[in-house]
Formats: C-alpha cells, sequence, structure tokens
C-alpha cells in the first residue's frame, strides 16, 4: 500500500504543475508534448528492465484498459474546463461505488477491506467535498454525461489493469503502453482541434515544465500500478479520493495558497484511514 501513498503524492504535485502550466498553454498541447517525453521514460526504461513480452491477447487486453484510461482523461478535462472541481470529487466517489460493485457481482470478490479506515476516509472526503460547495454550481446534462463516462473509463481502466497485473504482467509494460496510448490519441486530437496553437507552440520555452512532469507521471503511474497488483482496485480508489485534498495541500505548501481549517481536518481524517487501511494489510 505504500506504493499507492507514494503515487498519491506525486500525482498531486503533478497536479499543481498542471494547473499552473495550463494557465498559458494548450491543455491537448500539454498532454501531447509530456505523453512524447513520457514515451520514451517509459521505453527506455522496458528495453533496460522488461524480463518478458506479453502474449499478444494480453497486449490487446492492456491496450484496451489504456484506451479507456485515455477516454476519460479527455471527458475529464472537458468537464471540468468550466465547471467547479467538486463535480470531480463526486464522480470520484461514485467510482468508487462502480468498482466494489463490479468486484462483487463478477469477481467473487470477498476480501474485507478495513471498514473503520474506509468510514475515516469518506468522512474526510465528504467534509472536503461540503466545504467546497459555495464553489459549485450547475452544470448541464451533457457534462455530467462526460463525467459518468470519465469515472466509468477510469474505473474499468483501472479493473483491466488490476487483472493484468495479476497476470505477472509488468507494470512497466502498462505504464509505456498507456502512455503510448496516451501520446497517438491527444496528437490527432491536437492536429485537428488546435492547429493554430501548434503553429504558435513554444517547444523550448515548455521543455523544462515538460521534462518534470514526465519525470513525476511515469514513476507515479510505476508506483500506482505496483500498488493496486499487491492490494486491490477498491483500496486503491477508495486512497486516490485523498487526490484532490494532497493537491490542495502542495498549492499551499508550494504557492503559498490559502488552505482552510475543513481541509485539513478533512487531510488528517484521511490520513489516518489510510494509517488503519495500511495497519490490516500488512
Amino acid at each position: 500500500m505504500s506504493y499507492i501513498i507514494l503515487s498519491i503524492l506525486l500525482f498531486s504535485f503533478n497536479n499543481v504543475l498542471w494547473k499552473k502550466n495550463l494557465e498559458e498553454t494548450n491543455t491537448f498541447f500539454l498532454i501531447s508534448y509530456r505523453a512524447f517525453f513520457t514515451c520514451i521514460f517509459a521505453t527506455v526504461m522496458l528495453f533496460l528492465f522488461l524480463k518478458s513480452v506479453p502474449k499478444v491477447e494480453d497486449i490487446l487486453k492492456i491496450t484496451f484498459g489504456s484506451l479507456l484510461g485515455t477516454m476519460g482523461l479527455i471527458c475529464m478535462l472537458k468537464a471540468i474546463k468550466n465547471n467547479a472541481l467538486q463535480w470531480l470529487g463526486i464522480y470520484n466517489l461514485i467510482g468508487v461505488l462502480i468498482i466494489y460493485a463490479h468486484l462483487y457481482v463478477f469477481e467473487g470478490f470477498t476480501k474485507t477491506p478495513s471498514y473503520i479506515g474506509i468510514t475515516f476516509i469518506l468522512i474526510g472526503y465528504v467534509s472536503y467535498l461540503i466545504s467546497n460547495t459555495y464553489k459549485a454550481t450547475k452544470v448541464a446534462l451533457k457534462t455530467h454525461v462526460l463525467f459518468l463516462i470519465m469515472i466509468i473509463c477510469f474505473s474499468y481502466s483501472s479493473i483491466i489493469h488490476w487483472k493484468n497485473l495479476t497476470s505477472d504482467i509488468s507494470p512497466l509494460f502498462i505504464v509505456a503502453n498507456q502512455e503510448i496510448v496516451v501520446f497517438i490519441i491527444s496528437t490527432l486530437l491536437l492536429l485537428f482541434n488546435s492547429k493554430k496553437e501548434i503553429k504558435r507552440a513554444n517547444y523550448q520555452k515548455n521543455v523544462q515544465k515538460v521534462l518534470i512532469m514526465s519525470v513525476l507521471i511515469v514513476v507515479a503511474m510505476y508506483f500506482s500500478f505496483k500498488g493496486i497488483k499487491i492490494t486491490d482496485p477498491l483500496i486503491a480508489s477508495v486512497l486516490f479520493l485523498a487526490n484532490p485534498i494532497t493537491t490542495i495541500l502542495f498549492s499551499s505548501l508550494f504557492f503559498k495558497e490559502r488552505i482552510s481549517l475543513i481541509q485539513i481536518t478533512a487531510i488528517l481524517l484521511i490520513s489516518i484511514g489510510a494509517f488503519l487501511i495500511h495497519f490490516q494489510t500488512n
């Protein structure tokens, strides 16, 4: 479970960099540019450390999971562009229910996690959502559809990759596959929708920022998949509820953004819950 906690911290710091960099950079340009470097990093690591290549049918399953993850990312970016992040938080909570229902009904999942730990995390997370209620606005039905597609894609991508990982497929291979799919799709979207942005893009100016993000995301994804392999997607999805709150914490630490007492309380409750789950799984 330590791998998942490390990945959450790295994803949160990466989210802060996303937030800052997107203020002056086109979304699809930044995704494509970042994915270009992550593909290189992941492929190099693959050649250095991969011991065996998966079978063709396994590669197809991995690619399908990566496609779902990429679709979820695109829907998320389109949905949150002009809407409060509280809705993202609410749908992340729905994602936990989707994963639990699937594992229980279709996978015969009987493992009982620490209910006390999960309760602490959920109370902390709901407190965070309530603290952001004033930011919430009514959104169109189309946006709710995007959020719903997003969370279904993310949930089933997580389940598919978990099943691949339990078949002894290397997390490195899944990371490389995921980033290659993200690069191909984001580049195509950039070419079709943002040709003007490509012409005026300053690749040299953004290279240092993108390199930092690329290293963070590759390591974060590797730790995330290692953690899912050792535990399961349910525990991972519950723990990842901490991600938006730890993002706020990093924003406060590195960019001096204000953090409220309720948000601090939410972080403490989630930390206690994570400790209890970690204690049970060891």
